[in-house]
């Protein structure tokens, strides 16, 4: 046994540069894997406010995290078992049995496995205390004692056990079904010509187009999200038969046209990329598919923190809500300024206003009649409507038009809606809709449309109220009455201390509610915080995944290019027109996941759109311009990895 061991030490050492790539993948997704599990389980995370979202939020992002690890380091142990497949003939030729060097490739992984099981645990343990720090940061908290979570380190370490167990079982697939010939030839064996398929590029712009259709047509944000697995499923799956199906038969046509295809550039990089096309189609669909994730994941967490805390200032234009509520107005009035007298509270800079909230089926007819009844049912029509009077509105800073009774302001929150009348419960109304928004008014939460509508005054509001309550009493089958209420809110905007707002939130007094701008942020801050946080980690995974696909593309492209170029060089082609057809096809070869990614995203960035209003944010120019943003950096990324890795392709396939 004494042998083998040393034999494999022997080999990591002779064979570092082969070997290099792939621990430093296991050794980074390791850390990666480490550094989430070990915020997720460390106590200090139950300390902060909005813990229970945050450690929702590490918890999906492990799972994320852990499904990653394995591709990408199977992908890059899949590079090296290929690049020492020549290495494990010779034993074989030498005298060694596949058994024992089955046995050789174990003692490999061994070492591999403790090498990334110590030097990640120490990068993790480093980096998670730095990683910390931002997450501390993000979400606005000054508590940090992270600590060593041994619950953390125990589940990398089994995580990449069974990792490396897979990994040993395709090795010894992999030599026990080859000869020792075809081991010497394995790493130099190139793909036969793809035949064009054009079954598959159908399929592939049925799904594509499917899935852009669904983004583009869906309206409702809770069929979006149940939709959009489906849509990312469909766009994984067009996305590898675009490359397998669409990009072959555009090449074959390519070879077919005479003119085009007989010049040395076109001539040398369309047979040369269709070749062995079989090949890139996988690996440039794994780099598409993780650009687009990484878009999508970036761009969204960031457009959702930022979009929350404009959302939260406009919940909030003083910094405590002192709510009563019931059906009397005044009533509601009267229990709010006996609230503020026995806490001694400044009432001189108050915002007051009353208002209700009703979700009902919002869709007029062709006359722009709308006509909201008892038997109007929640469908993907439903908006919320919150109703609040004129004089409120003129009372908290708004400028409004002036109206009678009967009549109504509609002002549009959220959705498209073309209203001129309506039947509220028998009662017509006259609608009058508005360009503009109110000032200083909680705007109604909802995942669909949303209106508020402004009445002329707290009579007109209770007949309203009086309205829905008495038609939506009703009897059931046993007799029994069963009915749906409205309440009447009242809503007082004040600015309080802290020390106050902490003695307020710490009472419970009836018919009164309390909600400061300090205490949502901290709430939102968890998820939003957590959600950035792991969109930020898991970019990186995406990313780094990207960056390994595409250096391992150019090495074994280089080293499969190298003799074809040199034989060209040979019967009479210049070093000039090697490197402007090599110059062709990694241009072709390597900007085209980053266009294709951006077309994904830009269908995506409809249904996230969406999404994100599930969080009440309703500003897609804050969406737009935080994906405008993630795409030009993460094309600078892209853009420096290509330079770099392309540089080692020309040295090989120049040397």
């Amino acid at each position: 046994m004494m042998f083998y061991i040393k034999l494999a030490a022997r080999n990591f050492k002779k064979s570092l540069s082969n070997f290099a790539p792939f621990l430093l993948a296991t050794t980074v997704m390791f850390a990666m894997t480490f550094i989430i599990a070990n915020i997720a389980f460390s106590p200090g995370l139950d300390k902060l406010a909005g813990a229970q979202y945050a450690k929702f939020m590490m918890i999906a992002g492990l799972v994320i995290v852990v499904f990653f690890s394995i591709i990408i380091v199977s992908y890059s142990y899949r590079f090296l078992l290929k690049q020492r497949t020549r290495e494990f003939g010779l034993y074989n030729i030498l005298g060694l049995n596949k058994r024992q060097i089955s046995t050789i490739s174990f003692w490999e992984l061994v070492i591999a496995f403790f090498l990334t099981v110590i030097t990640g645990t120490i990068v993790g343990l480093i980096l998670s205390q730095f990683f910390f720090l931002i997450f501390i940061k993000i979400i606005g908290a000054s508590y940090f004692n992270l600590g060593i979570s041994v619950v953390a380190i125990g589940l990398s370490v089994l995580t990449f056990f069974i990792i490396f167990c897979l990994l040993m079982m395709f090795a010894f697939l992999t030599i026990l079904k080859h000869s020792a010939i075809s081991l010497l030839k394995d790493n130099s064996r190139s793909e036969r010509e793809p035949r064009g398929r054009i079954i598959v590029s159908i399929l592939s712009i049925v799904c594509l187009g499917t899935a852009y259709y669904m983004a583009i047509t869906i309206q409702n944000p809770l069929v979006a999200l149940m939709s959009f697995f489906i849509a990312a499923l469909l766009v994984i799956i067009g996305t590898y038969l675009l490359y397998i199906g669409v990009t072959i038969f555009v090449l074959k046509r390519q070879k077919a046209n005479k003119a085009y295809y007989y010049k040395p550039e076109h001539f040398i990089t369309t047979s040369s990329m269709l070749y062995r096309m079989k090949t890139n189609a996988v690996g440039l669909a794994n780099i598409t598919i993780l650009v687009t994730m990484t878009f999508v994941t970036i761009a969204t967490s960031v457009a959702l923190y930022v979009g929350v805390k404009e959302v939260i200032l406009e919940r909030f234009p003083k910094n405590t809500d002192v709510r009563t509520f019931g059906n009397d107005v005044n009533q509601n009035k009267t229990k709010l300024d006996k609230f503020i007298k026995d806490n001694q509270l400044d009432k001189t800079s108050r915002l007051t206003y009353s208002s209700f909230t009703t979700n009902t089926d919002f869709k007029p007819d062709q006359a722009k009649h709308l006509k909201i009844t008892t038997e109007n049912t929640i469908t993907d029509d439903d908006a919320a409507l919150l109703f609040v009077t004129r004089k409120d509105m003129m009372s908290i800073g708004n400028t409004l038009p002036e109206i009678n009774a009967g009549q109504v302001l509609m002002y549009t929150v959220q959705g498209r809606r073309d209203v001129k009348t309506m039947d509220w419960y028998g009662q017509q109304l006259s609608v009058n809709q508005v360009s503009g928004k109110l000032k200083r008014v909680i705007n109604p939460y909802t995942v669909a449309n949303a209106y508020i509508m402004v009445v002329k005054d707290d009579q007109e509001l209770l007949k309203l109220v009086n309205l829905f309550n008495k038609s939506n009493v009703i009897k059931d089958k046993d007799g029994g009455i069963t009915s749906q209420t409205i309440i009447v809110n009242t809503d007082t905007l004040l600015d309080i201390s802290e020390k106050k707002q902490a003695k307020l939130l710490a009472k419970e007094i009836d018919g009164v509610s309390i909600s400061t701008k300090t205490n949502t942020i901290s709430m939102m801050n968890g998820l939003t915080g957590g959600f950035l946080f792991i969109g930020f980690l898991l970019g990186m995974t995406f990313i780094l995944g990207a960056a390994l696909i595409i250096y391992y593309k150019q090495i074994s492209e280089g080293a499969e290019d190298k003799r074809s170029y040199r034989i060209l060089q040979e019967i009479g082609l210049t070093k000039k027109e090697v490197k402007q057809a090599i110059n062709s096809q990694v241009l072709i070869v390597f900007f085209m996941p980053i266009f294709v990614g951006i077309i994904h995203f830009s269908a995506a960035f409809l249904m996230i759109d969406k999404l994100i209003k599930l969080f009440g944010i309703s500003n897609t120019s804050i969406i737009a311009k935080v994906s405008l943003i993630t795409i030009a950096i993460i094309s600078v990324i892209y853009y420096l990895i290509y330079r770099k890795t392309s540089k080692i392709y020309y040295r090989i396939v120049e040397r």
